[in-house]
């Protein structure tokens, strides 16, 4: 969930699917990742929307190191990348994949890359520990997000199992709110999990803010369509970001839209995506729609 000054209408949450084709689902993987579980999360993913599974192993060059370390690099890499796929993508899953490994200065630089080489339609991230420490404090996502012309799902938080039961859905005005709820919904159909959608309202909200909080959580059942084992609920609190922090430890995965602020508001001021995904008791999954950001939906996949 994601909150500003000036909320989308919740009209937007209504908008139908649009008709792009399926490209190819790229996970870019780098030292100190948590394979099993982004790997596993991109499986579902590519299994709902069509499309090859495509693991890429980043192998980051420090300045210095001699070009011709590069293939031994990039061998190593490529079997490890073909191990993380026979032992996480099972017969559970109908998707072809592919394993590959690219070396270059920074992470950055590989999954911009990759994206491009491969078509990708989405570029899936691993913001475990060892990769939230990034320039200026910013995540890996919200990087990668900047230069890349495709979806980016991040897959972090502090719950490191792949079951999923149960799934935690903020729903409020954020451009990335309907690819949320889609990306929520493909995971419950997946695992047989039930979802809940959550919107928090202010202690202090009038009969308007209570008004739009119905809509939203109208317009994301709306959303999933003829999937049936959701509940709802519209939470009054003081701070958002706590509020859903708190509700996590309920459910195994959280889900929810990538930051609506500039990149400036969110180094400055925070967001409520990255304060989720540090201290959430789940795994935080993040969506963001790059060419979508004036609505919530824009084109379909």
């Amino acid at each position: 969930m994601n909150t500003s000054p000036m909320p989308l209408p919740p009209s937007l949450l209504y908008a139908t699917a649009g008709g792009r084709s399926p490209r190819q689902n790229v996970v870019v993987l780098s030292d100190g990742g948590d394979a099993e579980r982004t790997v596993s999360f991109a499986a579902t993913l590519a299994d709902a929307r069509g499309g090859e599974l495509i693991l890429v192993n980043a192998a980051v060059r420090s300045s210095g190191t001699p070009l011709n370390l590069a293939g031994n690099v990039l061998n190593e890499r490529q079997a490890a990348a073909r191990r993380t796929l026979r032992t996480t993508v099972d017969s559970a899953f109908d998707v072809r994949t592919r394993a590959a490994a690219r070396v270059g200065r920074n992470y950055l630089t590989i999954a911009r890359t990759a994206s491009e080489e491969f078509s990708a339609g989405v570029v899936v991230v691993d913001e475990s520990e060892s990769m939230t420490s990034t320039a200026f404090g910013r995540s890996v996502s919200t990087r990668v997000g900047g230069h890349v012309d495709c979806d980016v799902i991040s897959v972090g938080g502090n719950h490191l199992s792949t079951d999923v039961t149960s799934i935690l859905v903020p729903v409020a005005g954020g451009p990335h709110s309907g690819l949320a709820v889609d990306m929520a919904r493909y995971l419950a159909e997946k695992h047989g999990a039930w979802l809940e959608l959550l919107h928090v309202v202010s202690s202090s909200a009038d009969e308007r803010a209570h008004t739009d909080a119905e809509q939203y959580i109208a317009a994301a059942n709306e959303r999933l369509g003829d999937f049936s084992a959701v509940d709802e609920w519209i939470l009054e609190a003081d701070d958002a970001t706590d509020a859903i922090v708190e509700q996590s430890q309920y459910y195994d995965v959280t889900v929810l839209g990538a930051p609506q602020k500039n990149r400036l508001r969110e180094f400055v001021f925070g967001s409520t995506t990255a304060d989720v995904r540090s201290s959430a008791y789940s795994t935080v999954v993040s969506v963001e729609r790059p060419d979508g950001r004036d609505s919530l939906l824009g084109p379909w996949l």
